[in-house]
């Protein structure tokens, strides 16, 4: 096989392997409870972690790519019991506090660099809600909260870590446990070369692009 064919064939194996980046949805199962009554909320969610901050601020309007799956089931409420999907959903806040989070653990509970524990509903301490109507003012989302819209009874969020049940009207409740399914999270895919294989790539396609020339030329 000629030698520039060889170097051709090398080359585009390079780029393959340099564009080849992979998804990686990371799926958490979560739960709000209220303590001072029966009313929980259950469900899950799933990122795409290539899309996910972290450490970061995310604040996901639905539909959002980053946002791949939403399910929450409400119970022992006084009202707004039943099962939501993101179709019910508006919103999603993932808030990590500045900390690089273990996604492949218990999140409730890691420590934030300003030695906060994530998941405490203090306003310190990072955020995960769910909101399913917009709020009248996103920077105080929580002091301007206003009444869901007429039929709606899915929750919504009502402070930090905390879950309103029936559009943030009824039991609050207080986020106890957010961890991944299925053991621990592969972590996001990222390409596989480095500085020098990328400076040998260039070398390489340079290589390509002389013996053209040069074949080219002796042709002529």
């Amino acid at each position: 096989m000629p030698k520039s064919q060889c170097l051709r064939f090398l080359v585009l194996g390079l780029l393959l392997s340099a564009t080849s980046v992979c998804a990686a949805p990371v799926t958490f199962n979560f739960t709000f409870d209220d303590p001072n009554s029966t009313a929980q909320a259950v469900g899950s969610i799933t990122f795409e972690d290539t899309l996910l901050a972290n450490p970061g601020v995310n604040d996901f309007f639905l539909p959002d790519p980053a946002v791949l799956a939403l399910n929450v089931t409400v119970s022992g409420s006084a009202a707004g019991n039943g099962t939501f999907t993101m179709a019910d959903f508006v919103e999603v806040v993932f808030d990590t506090d500045g900390a690089t989070l273990d996604l492949g653990s218990q999140l409730v509970g890691q420590v934030t660099p300003d030695s906060s524990i994530w998941g405490t509903p203090d306003g310190n301490s990072g955020d995960f809600n769910l909101f399913s109507f917009a709020p009248k003012s996103r920077p105080e989302r929580y002091n301007q909260q206003g009444n869901a819209p007429t039929g709606s009874n899915a929750p919504n969020g009502v402070f930090y870590f905390t879950l309103g049940a029936n559009g943030g009207n009824d039991e609050p409740m207080e986020l106890i446990g957010m961890a991944p399914t299925g053991g621990p999270i592969t972590p996001p895919a990222t390409l596989p070369i480095g500085r020098e294989a990328m400076l040998l790539l260039a070398s390489m396609l340079g290589l390509v692009a002389a013996f053209a020339i040069r074949r080219r030329k002796r042709r002529a």
